[in-house]
């Protein structure tokens, strides 16, 4: 009788270490809209989006992870990554100094000189 206890425990205990986790793992896509900006001449448009398309290189994608887990039995991972909008928003707050949403030949002259 002991022996089908203690045998009974043993293969509970073995079922439960076999039967793995749960992992769920999710990526969430977080991206703002653009922000309406215009160009004083073709120039000014050409430098600001040549120094924003050298920048994107360097520029590091935002990511946030989350995670919660229960060692053996639950795992759950949420990760959120920024969208390329919210670097564009960036750049276009740099660019524009003086705020008025259009970006001058000096002002996109600026921002590629700093960047």
């Amino acid at each position: 009788m002991k022996n089908k206890i203690t045998n009974r425990i043993a293969l509970a205990a073995l079922g439960f270490l076999l039967a793995g986790c749960i992992t769920h793992r999710s990526v969430t896509y977080h991206d703002v809209e653009r922000v309406k900006i215009s160009f004083e001449s073709d120039a000014a448009a050409r430098l600001f989006y040549e120094t924003l398309s050298k920048r994107s290189g360097d520029l590091k994608h935002s990511e946030s992870t989350t995670t919660f887990s229960i060692p053996i039995v639950f795992e759950n991972e949420q990760r959120t990554v920024t969208g390329p909008n919210t670097k564009f928003n960036e750049a276009v707050a740099d660019c524009d100094t003086d705020k008025n949403g259009v970006i001058t030949e000096q002002e996109a002259r600026i921002y590629a000189n700093h960047h």
